[in-house]
Formats: C-alpha cells, sequence, structure tokens
C-alpha cells in the first residue's frame, strides 16, 4: 500500500515538475517576443534618426503576429490555469501591451482580410511583374510561365543579357517593349501588347537604377494609365538605404504629377511598414493594392509564410482594382511574381 502511495506521489510530483517547466519555457518565449516587441517598436519611432533603424520596420507583421499568438495567450494562460497572483499576471501583460498595440496600428491586420472584390478570372487590364534574380540560370522556364500568364504589361527586374536573348521571344506577345538588361542587379525591362504603349527611360533620383514609365493607352477593358516599373536599391545599414528613400521620394513626386492615373509597380525593397512606404503613398496619392486582399509575401521564397511583401502594385486612390495576387514560387528566382489586374 505504501509502495503505492509512493509511486502516485512520483507521478503527481513529475507532473507537477513538468508543468513548471512547460510554464517557465513559455513565460521565457513570451518575455523574449515581448522585449523584440518593444525593440520593434522604438525602432521604428526612430527609424528617421539612422537608416539602419528602418530595417527593424520589416518586422512589424512577425512581430504582432508573435505578440498575439503566443505572449498574450500565455499571459492568459497563466493566469487562468496555473492561478497566477493577479498583481504578477497584470505585470506581465503590462510588459506587452503597448507593442502590441503599437504594431497593430502599423500593420493594420484588418486590411490583409480578403473582404474586397479579388476575381482571379477578372477582364481588365493585367499587369505582372517579377525579379527574375540576375542569377538565375533557367530563363527558358521563365519564358514558358510569362507566356502563361497571359498578362497585358509584364515588367521584368534584375534582367541579364543572357536572359534577354531567351526572353526576346515574348515579342511575338508583346510587341511594344523596351529592354535594359545588365550585367548587375540594375536590368529592367518592359513588354505590352497593347496597342500605342510608349515607353521613357527614367534615372530615378539620378542613383544609377534605371526605371521604365510606360503610357498605356485606353482600350474597351480598362482606363489609361502611366506605369512605372522600378528596382529601388536593395537597403543595408547606412548608403544604400538613404539611396532607396531618395528613389521612393521621386516616386512620390512622380505619381503625384498631375497627368494620366498613375501606377507604380515593382521591387521596392520596402515592407508596407516602413516609415517611407507610408510617405510614398500618402504624397503620391497612392494605395496598397494588397488592401483588404492579403499579405502577398513575395521574398524570399525560401521562408514561405515567413517571407515579407517587398513586391508592390500601388495604385492611384479610389481606382477599382479586380484582383490582386502572387504567382507560384517559380525556378531560380528569390521573388514571387505579383499580378493586379485594373478596370
Amino acid at each position: 500500500m505504501n509502495k503505492t502511495i509512493n509511486e502516485n506521489e512520483k507521478a503527481i510530483l513529475a507532473t507537477a515538475l513538468c508543468i513548471s517547466v512547460l510554464d517557465r519555457g513559455f513565460l521565457l518565449l513570451a518575455a523574449m517576443i515581448a522585449l523584440m516587441g518593444w525593440l520593434v517598436m522604438a525602432c521604428r519611432m526612430m527609424s528617421d534618426k539612422h537608416p539602419i533603424l528602418d530595417l527593424a520596420s520589416h518586422l512589424s507583421w512577425h512581430t504582432w503576429v508573435s505578440l498575439s499568438v503566443v505572449a498574450f495567450p500565455t499571459c492568459v494562460s497563466l493566469r487562468v490555469c496555473v492561478g497566477e497572483k493577479r498583481l504578477r499576471w497584470f505585470h506581465r501583460l503590462l510588459m506587452a501591451t503597448p507593442p502590441w498595440l503599437y504594431l497593430t496600428w502599423i500593420t493594420a491586420p484588418w486590411t490583409m482580410l480578403p473582404l474586397a472584390l479579388n476575381d482571379s478570372e477578372a477582364k481588365g487590364l493585367k499587369i505582372l511583374s517579377w525579379n527574375i534574380w540576375i542569377m538565375s540560370s533557367s530563363p527558358e522556364e521563365a519564358l514558358s510561365l510569362l507566356k502563361e500568364s497571359d498578362a497585358d504589361v509584364i515588367a521584368l527586374i534584375e534582367l541579364g543579357p543572357e536572359q534577354t536573348r531567351v526572353l526576346k521571344q515574348l515579342e511575338k506577345i508583346y510587341p511594344y517593349c523596351l529592354w535594359m538588361p545588365d550585367e548587375s542587379s540594375r536590368g529592367i525591362a518592359v513588354l505590352s501588347r497593347i496597342e500605342g504603349t510608349r515607353f521613357t527611360s527614367v534615372d530615378l533620383a539620378n542613383e544609377g537604377m534605371p526605371a521604365i514609365e510606360a503610357d498605356v493607352p485606353p482600350t474597351e477593358s480598362h482606363s489609361g494609365y502611366r506605369i512605372m516599373a522600378v528596382h529601388t536599391r536593395s537597403p543595408d545599414l547606412h548608403q544604400r538605404t538613404l539611396d532607396r528613400n531618395k528613389q521612393l521620394q521621386a516616386l512620390a513626386e512622380w505619381a503625384a504629377l498631375p497627368n494620366k492615373a498613375s501606377i507604380i509597380i515593382g521591387d521596392l525593397n520596402v515592407t508596407p511598414w516602413s516609415p517611407p512606404f507610408s510617405r510614398l503613398l500618402q504624397q503620391g496619392n497612392l494605395e496598397d493594392s494588397r488592401r483588404y486582399r492579403g499579405n502577398f509575401a513575395s521574398w524570399p521564397t525560401d521562408l514561405g509564410p515567413f517571407a515579407i511583401p517587398i513586391d508592390h502594385a500601388l495604385v492611384p486612390r479610389n481606382s477599382q482594382v479586380l484582383f490582386r495576387g502572387v504567382g507560384a514560387s517559380a525556378p531560380d528566382s528569390d521573388h514571387r511574381p505579383i499580378i493586379v489586374v485594373l478596370k
């Protein structure tokens, strides 16, 4: 009898020990996530002080999700399941609340809900943008995917001479085009099957990264648009981030010109949660076509759901977006193509 009691006591102690270890483990994880939340919040708020601080803003969405899925449930479970003292529980909850509220405001997760019209079969001006990656060694597969896209306008980013040699077969479908290949990441091209499309090469902010402006005339299915296909500099710890911000500012000034409705599409190397992106939308009178349609992370493809949206299609405010999406992961590219259809 005593032996049975001892065994039961051991089992109870072992269970209690496991629960205690799990509690401490989750509590430590929640504390680390809360600390990360404070760090991301502080860096974003002071991002204009130094370019390196802006890099933290790209983690805003991941941090908000972590706070919502791990930190808050852990605090609640400690109170409900373990019976943690109210004052201590309140202190833990208070630690996670300010960054969660701030990042909720910044990321606006409700705008990623699929509430707006998003019909992949819709008829209108269909634009595809794809950073095919300068290191890609399979332009034939890219050629096949682009033929199947049925896009009206295609913007190709990081286009090299060898890729151009293969992809020029698209001129049979897209007779209106401007090719500007380069051995570096500066290569770019825009192709259109809409008669009368005109092209202009632009060096935004004189940063040596050519962009292409395409003037697309109206047709029966869509209005006329000015489209700027662009690849901004990838940010680093200092100078390239400043250069990118100059390009984004130049894009805002271009979009704000009182001419034909303007669309910006391409690899902007910035997430929607970065202050320079917010200024681009505000000053350029633009809207993110992702709004109320989804997150549409595009880079890097290897990270799957943990990727970030740095390829964008920015459209005039109050324009009618019929569809916004991303293509499947493609061979030899670390970006997914993005697609937008406008009336």
